[in-house]
């Protein structure tokens, strides 16, 4: 399975620029020629993206699904999946090494996959919900996990089998709730966790990269971008204050 994110608007397909992906069913993205635009080709084993599905109780990713070249996708939902690659190629650049760790791929594919497959939109009929109160307890019991987590490595699966879930709940639940994905609010709250050490540490001792490091954010130009997006200011300008 060929999965495409486009950034221009292409001449073949009815799409919408910053919200598609392509070449489900095995059906190659050949078509597609983009103007001006980048294009991202990710290879995903259809027996992989189908694991994936079924543990996410998303049953409406059926045959009939697969039969389509393309899919729309909020661009919210296409933000993140950017944004998450984005990560990778910055910690791939950060750390040559750091992708042919034997375990890396599995923990790339435990966070991409469902994040991926969270972002497309659920049909009607989908038998993938669950009631709101369960929902509820579940979003109050993972956000204790996440706080007690901000220093250590966290994937959406890990978090799903610590409180005994699915990885769909949990997505559900938190952009029920909060309206961004759980990888979303954890990086949220790790942003928060900076902005506060940030206020109280000491300058000569330690950087605001090893501060960012310590939250597991290791692109210091991704960090500053986020930062200044989230609180209006530089994180310089924040210890400062």
């Amino acid at each position: 399975m060929g999965i495409t994110s486009i950034t221009e608007k292409t001449s073949h397909h009815p799409v919408k620029p910053q919200s598609n992906v392509f070449g489900f069913n095995n059906t190659e993205a050949h078509e597609i020629f983009p103007q001006g635009g980048a294009l991202t080709q990710i290879v995903i084993p259809i027996e992989t993206f189908d694991t994936y599905a079924d543990q996410l109780q998303r049953h409406d990713i059926d045959d009939n699904f697969r039969s389509k070249n393309h899919v729309n996708l909020l661009p919210t939902g296409m933000k993140e999946i950017k944004d998450y690659l984005k990560q990778i190629l910055a910690l791939a650049i950060y750390n040559p090494t750091w992708l042919q760790q034997p375990h890396i791929e599995q923990l790339i594919s435990d966070d991409f996959v469902p994040l991926l497959i969270s972002q497309i939109p659920i049909k009607l009929n989908s038998k993938s919900f669950v009631k709101p109160s369960r929902r509820a307890k579940l979003i109050i019991q993972a956000e204790k996990q996440i706080l007690n987590s901000l220093e250590k490595p966290l994937t959406l699966k890990q978090l799903a089998e610590n409180l005994g879930s699915s990885s769909s709940a949990l997505s559900y639940g938190f952009k029920d709730l909060f309206g961004m994905s759980p990888m979303r609010y954890i990086k949220v709250r790790r942003l928060n966790a900076v902005r506060q050490h940030l206020k109280v540490r000491d300058r000569k001792r330690i950087t605001i990269a090893r501060v960012a490091n310590q939250f597991g954010f290791w692109s210091l130009g991704h960090f500053i971008r986020d930062y200044q997006a989230m609180f209006g200011e530089l994180p310089s300008q924040t210890e400062q204050n």
